[in-house]
């Protein structure tokens, strides 16, 4: 994370270099990013970087801290109750939060694939338990939930499941954005959206049926789903 120095510059500085930096991992990722690219672009000399950060990785996840501050404020932007939500509901605001901020912040969710792919197991804490989990502990807390309100089959790994559906989160956003296409964003207020029309509603219908039919506790869910 940056050193206090790095603090110590104005504001249009260290959002110059951010900005630099954002832009290059977006491109490369952390494997392939340049750090004389970094340093040019922002107009620092590579001394100076050293004085505010140890290395490109320490930049590097600085600017993941970002991307996960970015990606809160956009969560919060969106209207809904997560106390009243059933497992699956709540399941389908979390990937229409992952399409949402690909449209608002296209740079950092490119950021945040590229490190899904590079680290595809990776492990977190579930904020019910603690415990150390696959993927994103979000997901294993909401899977735990949906067991105990039998809203999930009791055979279901949670943890496998919870993998599962942060690949889908990760993945699937950039396939949801092409099949939504113009009409399913919205500009009218100054910000990027998704517009809740009936051909964008069917598609998500339609994915939450595909996951539903897979792990829900009703097997007439699955009957259903099959025969239609």
């Amino acid at each position: 994370m940056p050193k206090p120095t790095f603090y110590n510059l104005s504001a249009a500085r260290r959002a110059r270099i951010e900005a630099v930096a954002i832009d290059e991992f977006s491109k490369n990722g952390l494997k392939s990013a340049v750090l004389n690219n970094i340093v040019a672009k922002s107009g620092i000399a590579k001394g100076s970087f050293y004085q505010y950060f140890e290395n490109i990785e320490d930049l590097y996840q600085h600017i993941l801290s970002l991307v996960q501050k970015r990606k809160t404020d956009v969560a919060s932007s969106l209207q809904t109750s997560k106390t009243i939500m059933d497992t699956f509901a709540y399941l389908r605001w979390l990937i229409q939060l992952s399409v949402v901020f690909m449209l608002r912040e296209p740079k950092l969710a490119k950021i945040e694939l590229l490190d899904f792919v590079d680290h595809p197991v990776i492990k977190s804490v579930d904020p019910e338990t603690g415990e150390r989990v696959s993927g994103d502990g979000r997901f294993h807390a909401l899977l735990t939930q949906g067991v105990l309100h039998d809203d999930l089959a009791t055979w279901v790994d949670t943890d496998m499941a919870a993998y599962v559906l942060n690949l889908i989160a990760n993945l699937i956003a950039p396939y949801l954005i092409d099949r939504i296409g113009d009409k399913g964003i919205s500009l009218a207020d100054g910000s990027v959206n998704i517009v809740y029309d009936p051909m964008v509603q069917a598609l998500f219908d339609n994915l939450m049926d595909i996951i539903e039919a897979g792990i829900a506790r009703d097997p007439q869910i699955r009957q259903d789903f099959y025969s239609k």
